[in-house]
């Protein structure tokens, strides 16, 4: 990575000069862009006479006066700065930590290790800026933005930024928690439909009977209690776009009548006989993978290729570590004015912790945690006790944080098991920690009690005792 630098020297230390300027030609050989050869009161006249000119990083020489250091960063918080003194005091290089210093670097000046450090600030930098513009972004934003800078996320905004504009169906596969429903409604607002409607269901809260009124609709006296004509999703949505949201988990019995109106663009109300025209765009989404699926039976082959026309796969935050620094502000700056706060940042032990942590739960787990942190936070940075158990790993035993899933050595060094056999076992494990309580292994799992029970019934487990 290659910044802006300005580096000021002193005329009070000749020695400390020459090694500053010789540091200053070591990092302009390095490819950065370098203006030295000032004392620090002329570059920071430089720095605020300045309107197109922006530095990355300062390196200042310090004589034991920190006023530089403190108006440089009241005016430019981005700019990073490193301190260079001779002998600096204990005292000296503590306030100027406090101040706000990136560094505080002692003679003699080793050239390596300082270019080092200047890696680290101009990272440093760059996320501050990237943060910054964010916040700017989130606060002019109207409607869904999607958050991530890192490789996967770049590839995946530009496959939204292509298929929104196709009226094509769109299959999101991602785990649970990843955003789909928001990769959905970018999809729908970056589309021709974007003044249209957008509506969303989870076909794995409803039985069969209720997903089907609520797609199609009814007739009136379709069913007792059924007193006028209802219509359904498809039809509320005229011209817009509709989610089918966890489609995978959607009745067997059901399927023929959604591959219907997608062949069709026609639907039959339950109770009806006329077939009444649908212009609606489908974007389907869901956590299993509907290969295994159509392969085990409990998912049409049919309906799989006619909702697979172009598919988009969200990482799991997991993958895209990059990217949590700005969740965690987002998530702050949405929070904080939620809860009438003011909550600044975390502190780096929290950061540290959440890039180390799994996330199973992805960014919903993330955005759980902050929200708790800022309701439990006394002050303006969330600390680790803010944070719930698991992440800062001290979980005790009776905790609900979900268990690993344990295998033998002998499987895991031969045959690795499949990512199915994976999920059974590790949802029998979670049935035995809980006693074979449902409700309480489907909030661990982070699914609903519906999609739970869909799982034991393809695994052959649908009776389990203490069924809560």
């Amino acid at each position: 990575m290659r910044g802006t630098l300005l580096i000021a020297g002193t005329d009070r230390d000749p020695s400390l000069s020459i090694q500053i300027q010789a540091l200053a030609d070591h990092l302009s050989g390095l490819g950065h862009t370098v203006v030295s050869g000032v004392d620090a009161a002329t570059a920071l006249a430089r720095l605020e006479r300045s309107e197109s000119e922006e530095f990355d990083v300062v390196l200042l020489a310090s004589g034991g006066d920190l006023s530089m250091l403190t108006r440089i960063k009241a005016r430019w918080p981005d700019t990073e700065v490193i301190l260079l003194a001779a002998a600096p005091g204990v005292e000296e290089v503590a306030e100027a930590m406090r101040q706000g210093a990136f560094h505080f670097q002692a003679a003699p000046l080793a050239q390596e290790k300082i270019a080092a450090m200047v890696q680290k600030a101009l990272e440093k930098h760059m996320l501050a800026v990237e943060v910054r513009e964010l916040r700017d972004q989130l606060r002019s934003a109207r409607g869904p933005r999607l958050i991530g800078e890192s490789p996967a996320m770049q590839a995946l905004k530009k496959d939204i930024g292509r298929v929104a504009q196709l009226d094509c169906t769109v299959l999101i596969l991602g785990e649970t928690g990843t955003g789909k429903e928001l990769v959905a409604r970018t999809i729908h607002q970056m589309s021709p439909r974007a003044d249209k409607k957008f509506l969303a269901v989870n076909c794995a809260a409803l039985t069969e009977e209720l997903l089907a009124n609520e797609l199609f609709g009814h007739e009136r006296e379709a069913f007792t209690g059924a007193a006028r004509t209802k219509r359904g999703l498809f039809e509320a949505a005229p011209g817009g776009s509709i989610l089918l949201d966890e489609v995978g988990d959607m009745p067997l019995a059901m399927q023929p009548q959604l591959l219907r109106v997608l062949q069709e663009k026609a639907l039959i109300r339950v109770g009806g006989t006329e077939e009444i025209p649908v212009d609606v765009r489908v974007i389907a989404a869901t956590h299993h993978d509907l290969r295994r699926e159509v392969g085990a039976g409990v998912f049409r082959e049919d309906l799989y290729y006619r909702l697979n026309v172009f598919s988009l796969r969200l990482p799991p935050l997991r993958e895209r570590c990059d990217d949590i620094p700005l969740f965690v502000r987002h998530f702050l700056d949405t929070y904080s004015r939620k809860f009438g706060r003011s909550v600044e940042r975390v502190s780096d032990e929290v950061m540290s912790l959440f890039l180390r942590y799994p996330f199973p739960g992805n960014v919903r787990e993330l955005e759980n945690a902050i929200e708790r942190g800022i309701a439990l936070c006394d002050g303006v940075v969330i600390r680790p006790e803010h944070l719930p158990r698991r992440m800062r790993g001290t979980a005790p035993a009776d905790s609900c944080t979900p268990v690993a899933p344990s295998f033998p050595p002998a499987m895991l060094g031969g045959d690795l098991p499949t990512l199915a056999r994976l999920e059974a076992d590790y949802i029998r494990q979670v049935l035995a920690r809980t006693g074979g309580n449902k409700s309480e292994a489907a909030r661990i799992l982070g699914i609903d009690r519906s999609s739970l029970w869909r799982k034991l019934k393809r695994l052959g487990d649908g009776q389990t005792q203490n069924d809560a």
